[in-house]
């Protein structure tokens, strides 16, 4: 058996990027945890407590522009990067005319700036170890999405990101694809359901063919799959896990 393999997961306090720490923590990866909220990190650590060493975390608010750097210098601990988990977002649910520019920023560099200066700083590490990079974008960033002009510009700008550096590190051996979830039952996702009235059918339009949204659970194991030797072939796709709700 050769050396476990070491992944980074952002977004790692709460919903799917806390369901992929546990995903990849069960098959048997080291992973870092980073999040900006501690006390959702203390009690991953806690529900993660039989895991030995495996899992650590970190605290780092990825908006800050310095946070990639102190990511990377926090995995040394284990000499090596096979996968960065893309998977922290913020979400933005409003008529277009009330954006401001504060709320632009803040949405664009915590879902946009922030993968791409991870990835930056990854990438000489995922070159020699031939890793990959799985990042979170959302159907809204195929498609576009009511009440989400931000947010879908910032998924959408995510996409096309991720599959250029597919191309540009790809014949270095670094695999890059993203994953599109439709509706995902978390906390984030519960505040585009609040704060003025939308019509039923916008609503309906995050739902599977089955009239339900993802556990974070069924969006972290498709993150395991595109992150695991069984994807070796699958290299700047873009995987619809949505239930079928645009089939």
């Amino acid at each position: 058996m050769g050396e476990p393999r070491v992944a980074v997961v952002t977004g790692a306090a709460s919903g799917i990027g806390r369901a992929t720490v546990v995903a990849l923590a069960a098959r048997g990866d080291r992973v870092l945890g980073v999040d900006r909220d501690a006390a959702g990190l203390e009690s991953l650590r806690a529900e993660m407590s039989g895991v030995d060493e495996s899992v650590a975390t970190l605290v780092a608010d990825l908006a800050e522009p310095e946070a990639a750097a102190v990511v990377v210098e926090a995995v040394r601990r284990w000499d090596r990067i096979d996968l960065l988990a893309l998977v922290a977002g913020i979400g933005q649910f409003g008529p277009s005319e009330s954006v401001d520019l504060a709320e632009w920023d803040r949405v664009l560099n915590v879902n946009l700036r922030a993968p791409f200066l991870l990835a930056r700083a990854a990438m000489p590490h995922l070159v020699r170890t031939k890793g990959c990079v799985v990042a979170v974008s959302s159907i809204a960033g195929l498609q576009g999405w009511p009440y989400s002009a931000v947010y879908a510009a910032s998924k959408g700008g995510l996409v096309t990101m991720m599959r250029s550096l597919a191309i540009e590190y790809g014949p270095s051996g670094v695999r890059v694809n993203v994953v599109c979830p439709g509706g995902v039952d978390t906390a984030m996702t519960a505040t585009f359901r609040t704060g003025f009235t939308v019509d039923e059918s916008i609503r309906k339009r995050s739902t599977g063919l089955e009239g339900r949204r993802a556990q974070p659970s069924e969006i972290a194991s498709v993150i395991a799959f595109l992150g695991s030797l069984a994807a070796s072939f699958v290299n700047g796709a873009v995987l619809r896990v949505d239930g079928g709700a645009f089939a």
